[in-house]
């Protein structure tokens, strides 16, 4: 090699960038030899695939399978409007993950049998006080049908002092004045 060809190498290996260059790239050799070799197992990996017919009709059969779906503009919307809600189908998903435990021991019979019982519990003492409220109805009726005597006005002036009477009217006069405020207002 003559001197002069040399020249321009020299001249150019004198460039402080290309030397800084230079050594960066050999800093990094060892990456770039691992990437290579990585490159390379990939590289027989797909090979080996494709020499195996079987491993190669399992990878091919369903990308055929999406070719065979007709790709046209109405598709490819509806399949971004899809892509776009998928991070809302996401959260609700989640969120039916945690309620279906729940719905799934509501819907068990044993429970609805457990709230059944719970709620005869709480609503016996209800029960009680209606039937003993309707139980002194029925009798004051069948009393009221019995008397056949009239009430007097002296017998109304009596039954005003009653307290349960006075109640009743004192209920009924404060009934009227809301009755009447919140007509006005």
């Amino acid at each position: 090699m003559s001197t002069e060809t040399l020249t321009p190498w020299s001249q150019e290996l004198s460039n402080p960038s290309v030397q800084d260059a230079l050594t960066a790239l050999i800093q990094k050799l060892p990456q770039i030899n691992e990437a290579v070799a990585k490159m390379e197992q990939g590289i027989g990996v797909i090979s080996a695939m494709a020499m195996d017919t079987q491993t190669f009709n399992n990878i091919t059969e369903p990308i055929s399978q999406i070719s065979k779906v007709a790709l046209n503009k109405e598709n490819v919307e509806a399949l971004a409007s899809i892509a776009d809600k998928l991070p809302r189908i996401a959260q609700s998903l989640e969120l039916l993950e945690k309620v279906v435990p729940l719905l799934d021991s509501v819907a068990q019979k044993e429970n609805w049998v457990a709230m059944a019982d719970l709620v005869e519990v709480l609503a016996a003492p209800v029960t009680e006080r209606v039937q003993g409220g309707m139980s002194i109805v029925k009798e004051a009726k069948e009393r009221s049908e019995r008397n056949t005597s009239t009430v007097s006005i002296f017998g109304a002036l009596k039954l005003l002092k009653d307290p349960l009477v006075q109640d009743g009217l004192k209920f009924i006069q404060a009934l009227l004045e809301v009755s009447n405020e919140k007509r006005k207002a």
